[in-house]
Formats: C-alpha cells, sequence, structure tokens
C-alpha cells in the first residue's frame, strides 16, 4: 500500500480557529470536521486504514502562540502513534518540524 503525505503547516495561525483550520486543510478533512480536539482524534484515527506520513510544520510557531494547546495537540499524535496498543505504529509516521529541524513522534 502506498504512503499518503500530509502537510500541516502552522505558520499563519493566530487563534485557535486558524489551528484547526491549518489542521484541516493539512490533513485534507471535509467540512464536518468538528475543529475541536475530540474531532481532531475523531478523524485521526479514522486515517488508520492507510500508511500515512503527517508532518507538521512550524510547530514552534504554534508552541510561541499557544503553548499549552501546542502541547495538547502534539500529545494527540504521540497517541496516535500508539493506537490501539501499537498495532499501527509501523503505518504512521509523524514529524514536527521546529525551526526548520524535523523530528519524528516515536
Amino acid at each position: 500500500m502506498e504512503e499518503e503525505f500530509y502537510f500541516v503547516d502552522f505558520k499563519n495561525v493566530g487563534c485557535d480557529r486558524d489551528v484547526h483550520k491549518a489542521l484541516k486543510d493539512g490533513l485534507h478533512f471535509t467540512n464536518y470536521y468538528g475543529a475541536n480536539p475530540d474531532a481532531l482524534w475523531d478523524r485521526l484515527t479514522d486515517m488508520m486504514n492507510y500508511n500515512a506520513v503527517i508532518t507538521l510544520q512550524n510547530f514552534d510557531h504554534l508552541e510561541e502562540l499557544d503553548a499549552a494547546g501546542a502541547q495538547s495537540i502534539y500529545r494527540l499524535f504521540v497517541d496516535l502513534k500508539h493506537y490501539s496498543d501499537d498495532f499501527f505504529y509501523d503505518k504512521i509516521k509523524i514529524y514536527i518540524l521546529r525551526h526548520g529541524i524535523p523530528e519524528e513522534i516515536l
């Protein structure tokens, strides 16, 4: 199965609504995305049926804007890597870019 690539760019976010728009656009969510942490989790776990590479770009900007919100999003992606007792661990790769430096979520 081929990998699908997703890029979420937080460079131009200024508020929570912008953060969820960046997530929606970058992860190709439908218009039915609820733009909240629970909806994000639901959509992310829906992605587990195929191989995916997700890159969260300019995450440092999000951390400067809202450290607690950025940490919450980071935790969701860490939890996604270990979803269903690590059954999907190798199916999805997640990278966080801070100051242009990639870090893989393990």
